[in-house]
């Protein structure tokens, strides 16, 4: 069983962090062994709760493992031992709960594991490329370089994401506002601007009538629609947290137009980066292979990645299986074709990495140009419907009193 505890050393200093023992006296036992003075000790099955709690509402982002990384790689090489560097990155973490699982590694760096075994306990935190490279670095002896690598290629993709969020923010903001204003509009502001139109019994366009249509329906039944609406999106979200969901959505976002050119060159720069510091981190290729295909983000090219790696074991090449997959275009197939001919396939998939990323960059900076417009259009034909259906009838009214 584990253990979370709080103790003071010979210093006065505080640590917390969690042994393993079969009984709390045991627990206990060990961490006196350390010359530990034990100030709290509990089960961690409530820190779990704890944990899974802040996982929900923080977690950790991509810029805060790039962070952790790269410190831990200037204190490696700075030649300062392994458990005052992991000591001092947890001290300083900002987010409570990277920082209680940082705690938890230095616990068991503490009683000798070793950092990619400490880190495997955690897999809800540290990917499993994560772990294999710290692993690599560990077994070459050379941790800081690895760590380096992981650093470089965590930002690679947490600033290509954040550049896709960031664009997409502001159009799903925009919607949304359209749509809240719009339902309250219907539901108590349109009906009053309609009492009026009824009651001259005069001849209204079509659009008028589904307005006043759809306003008397939105005042008796606003809380209902509100209620399917969040209803709605809450089994949207559930099931495409599902693993059928999942799967689904990773298809339906390959099919969206425009956003489908984005991710795919997502999804290939993240390929070939990940394989590519993989294989230089020394892994065998079909493991490399594995990896890569779990953390790709998308289970159309997970599938295609794992076929791929089943074709190494029997004896053929990444290439070969590749260049059937309509995913996968032929420039980036016939590269890596000429890098396992050439033995420098890390180099080859570095190279196409960076041209992918530019292009998601570049198809990111002229999407973010063309969605401006195109939501003054959406907005402005709403307005439009909005006028004609209200304006107009009240002016012909008007003209007629005349």
């Amino acid at each position: 069983m584990e253990y979370k505890y709080k103790a003071r050393n010979q210093v006065g200093e505080v640590q917390e962090g969690i042994v393993e023992a079969s009984t709390l006296a045991n627990a206990t036992a060990i961490l006196q062994q350390h010359n530990l003075i034990v100030v709290s000790i509990e089960t961690e099955k409530e820190q779990n709760l704890l944990m899974s709690f802040l996982r929900t509402w923080e977690g950790v982002s991509g810029k805060e493992f790039v962070i952790f990384s790269r410190q831990l790689a200037v204190m490696i090489e700075a030649k300062v031992p392994l458990m005052a560097a992991l000591k001092g990155i947890t001290d300083q973490t900002p987010n409570p709960f990277f920082a209680r699982v940082l705690a938890s590694v230095l616990s068991d760096v503490d009683e000798g594991k070793s950092l990619s075994d400490s880190l495997k306990k955690h897999p809800e935190v540290f990917s499993e490329l994560y772990i294999n490279i710290v692993q690599s670095g560990e077994v070459s002896g050379n941790l800081q370089k690895s760590l380096e690598s992981l650093a470089n290629n965590i930002e690679k993709n947490y600033t290509l994401a954040q550049k896709i969020k960031g664009v997409l923010y502001y159009p799903a903001f925009i919607l949304t506002a359209f749509f809240i204003t719009g339902g309250i509009m219907l539901a108590f502001v349109v009906p009053k601007l309609m009492g009026m139109l009824k009651e001259t019994n005069a001849k209204l366009p079509i659009t008028t009538k589904m307005l006043i249509a759809s306003g008397d329906f939105m005042q008796k039944w606003w809380w209902a629609v509100l209620f399917a609406v969040i209803l709605a999106v809450m089994a949207l979200v559930y099931y495409f947290r599902t693993e059928d969901g999942e799967k689904e959505f990773d298809i339906i976002k390959l099919k969206i137009p425009i956003i489908k050119r984005v991710l795919l060159n997502v999804y290939l720069a993240r390929f070939a980066e990940n394989l590519s510091t993989l294989v230089r981190s020394g892994l065998p290729i079909v493991s490399a292979l594995e990896i890569s295909g779990k953390v790709v983000g998308n289970s159309v090219f997970e599938k295609d990645i794992f076929e791929a790696a089943e074709k190494v074991k029997s004896g053929g090449t990444i290439s070969e299986v590749l260049s059937d997959k309509p995913n996968f275009p032929s420039i980036m197939t016939q590269m890596i074709k000429v890098g396992e001919e050439t033995g420098k396939l890390d180099t080859t998939l570095i190279s196409m990495s960076n041209f992918y990323s530019r292009e998601a960059d570049q198809i990111v900076s002229n999407l973010a140009s063309i969605i401006e417009p195109v939501l003054i259009v959406i907005l402005g034909c709403g307005v439009g419907i909005l006028v004609f259906s209200i304006i107009i009838p009240i002016y012909n009214i008007a003209q007629g009193i005349k």
